[in-house]
């Protein structure tokens, strides 16, 4: 296997962020607390290892963490890409550049290259990423993309969510409104349906006046009818 080469990695975004920065305000001294709070990481640790230590392979901070005529020079748009090109040639062997001299590359083919030199594929996708980036030379708006993501969050997915809820209201409106409901009604009221079987015994001696009387009372007590 070949002798293992470790080669710097900074995310995308955390170049970009870093530059902005320095457009803005070129520091001093890139300290690790520096680092740390501009990019919000867990440790001091974690932005030495991750970010100056990589700053300082590619060119852009000395050893005594100061930023480099080329960290000025890497903050202005028209010298940007011109930057790029002179931490490629300072990084990258020079295998790698006679093998992807430009920016149209196999991205798995750089992967596999940086791998065959010993790290894993983890590290060696971060370095694929940052050779990209440099060999790219294009620049990034940082601020339009800020601008494009504070305006993705709309509220299209609640009014999606709430036209959704809306939807199944109004369909259950239809299906309480539409549903048949079985009613039995008779002309006699909202009175409930009876099935009374009654068994009536006159006797024969009964006369006419009676039988009605019987019947009368019936229909009075059960279902409340009155003779007029």
């Amino acid at each position: 296997m070949a002798e293992q080469v470790t080669y710097p990695s900074i995310s995308e975004k955390n170049w970009w962020t870093i530059r902005e920065k320095f457009k803005s305000s070129l520091p001093a001294t890139v300290s690790a607390n520096y680092i740390k709070t501009l990019l919000t990481l867990g440790s001091e640790d974690s932005a030495k290892s991750n970010v100056i230590l990589p700053m300082k392979r590619l060119g852009l901070i000395d050893e005594n963490n100061k930023p480099t005529q080329l960290a000025n020079d890497w903050r202005l748009d028209d010298k940007y890409k011109a930057t790029c090109e002179i931490m490629i040639k300072s990084v990258y062997s020079q295998e790698l550049l006679d093998l992807f001299p430009d920016e149209n590359f196999d991205r798995n083919s750089v992967n596999g290259w940086f791998m065959g030199h010993g790290v894993g594929s983890g590290a060696a996708g971060k370095m694929t990423a940052l050779f990209a980036l440099l060999r790219s030379g294009e620049i990034k708006d940082i601020q339009s993309q800020k601008t494009s993501n504070a305006k993705k969050p709309t509220t299209k997915p609640k009014s999606s969510t709430k036209l959704k809820a809306l939807e199944d209201d109004h369909t259950n409106n239809q299906d309480v409104t539409e549903t048949p409901v079985s009613k039995t009604t008779n002309n006699i009221g909202n009175r409930p349906n009876l099935h009374i079987d009654l068994q009536i015994h006159i006797s024969p001696d009964s006369t006419p006046e009676q039988i009605e009387t019987i019947f009368a009372s019936m229909a009075k007590h059960f279902y409340g009818v009155e003779n007029s």
